[in-house]
């Protein structure tokens, strides 16, 4: 437990001395820029340095070995094609058995990436890289290797989206999905999220989320026809998660309170907002879908964006500051509240073992 909360504070007292161009006076600017870029490289390498070093460290970490074993002798595996072939490539470079390096290649990719979105979108780079770390994203990465890159790329996808290039933004996605698939649902719902809604189109989203109640084995039928591999296994029991939908529902609260003078006209802040709307639905109206927090979290990961963009745009000054010090202290709450989870059968994120020792 040690391991982790250091790295939080550590990694957090890093990210501060990290400043944005935007936010930067003329004449500070090549300091500036060398002390981000010495700043981000130290994140970085505490990141990738946990995550690479490792052992046996998540639910699935001897899954995932059993993987890379197939994957060489050529045996049937449930993970994608693209996975797959960068899999073999690695190992014909760097061996066969050489597992720990193909852990620490993904932890490479997905910290680097991700950290790319985090500086690129946020609005306050370390407060939401501190809620990145204390919403326990970046420690469920340790247990979801493949869904984690999927989700880098699509946090990098963003920013093509909000240009209008929209080439970029499918290709960017459609490389996560070659990873892990649940990236395609990005697709749909991110382009939603970017329209401005009209009153009749958010009734027919909300009519589409409620029908879930009524129609879900229907769509279930669906689901495993796109996905198969889910047919006979324990993910068909359902369920939801009751922690994300007050998570989202205090979210929600939130930025009604401060929606007509900061978010309302601003598109990206928007986008973000719309998202947790759909996380809420989601959670409450699509407890069929098998692990609903894999489609949930590529919704809910963008509060890390959301919660700092409409605190730091809030007009009155005391207000502002109750607002950073209130998300500030509910990400320390929710952290503390992950890790006494992480000990769990299921979670298995501690404790913390590597094989450097």
């Amino acid at each position: 437990m040690i391991v982790y909360i250091v790295l939080l504070l550590v990694t957090t007292a890093a990210a501060f001395l990290v400043v944005k161009p935007a936010e930067l006076p003329v004449r500070g600017m090549s300091r500036q820029m060398f002390r981000n870029r010495v700043s981000l490289c130290a994140v970085f390498l505490l990141l990738f340095a946990v995550s690479a070093a490792r052992y046996g460290v998540g639910n699935d970490y001897r899954r995932y070995e059993d993987h890379f074993y197939n994957i060489w002798y050529g045996y049937v595996v449930p993970t994608e094609r693209g996975f797959n072939v960068l899999v073999k490539c690695l190992q014909t470079l760097f061996g066969k058995d050489n597992y720990l390096f193909l852990f620490a290649f993904f932890a490479f990719v997905t910290v680097f990436f991700t950290l790319k979105a985090l500086y690129t979108l946020s609005a306050s780079f370390v407060f939401s890289f501190y809620l990145f770390m204390a919403l326990g994203y970046y420690y469920q990465s340790l247990n979801t290797v493949r869904y984690y890159v999927a989700i880098a790329f699509a946090l990098c996808a963003i920013p093509y989206l909000f240009r209008r290039q929209y080439g970029k933004f499918v290709l960017t996605v459609l490389l996560g999905a070659l990873i892990h698939k649940s990236a395609l649902i990005v697709l749909p719902v991110y382009f939603l999220a970017d329209c401005r809604w009209k009153r009749w189109q958010t009734a027919l989203l909300s009519l589409l989320a409620i029908s879930g109640l009524v129609f879900g084995d229907i769509y279930l039928k669906v689901i495993l026809y796109l996905y198969p591999t889910y047919r006979n296994s324990i993910y068909l029991e359902g369920g939801t998660s009751y922690v994300n939908i007050a998570r989202c529902i205090l979210v929600l609260l939130f930025c009604l309170s401060v929606y007509r003078n900061v978010i309302k006209d601003d598109k990206q802040l928007l986008f973000y907002f719309r998202l947790n709307v759909a996380a809420l639905m989601l959670y409450l109206c699509g407890s069929f879908i098998p692990e609903v927090s894999r489609i949930g979290t590529y919704l809910t990961v963008t509060q890390v964006f959301l919660l700092p963009g409409a605190a730091l745009k809030i007009p009155e000054q005391r207000i502002r500051r109750a607002a950073v010090i209130g998300i500030t202290v509910f990400g320390a709450v929710y952290f503390a509240a992950f890790l006494y989870k992480a000990y769990g059968e299921l979670v298995k994120l501690l404790p913390y073992h590597t094989w450097l020792f």
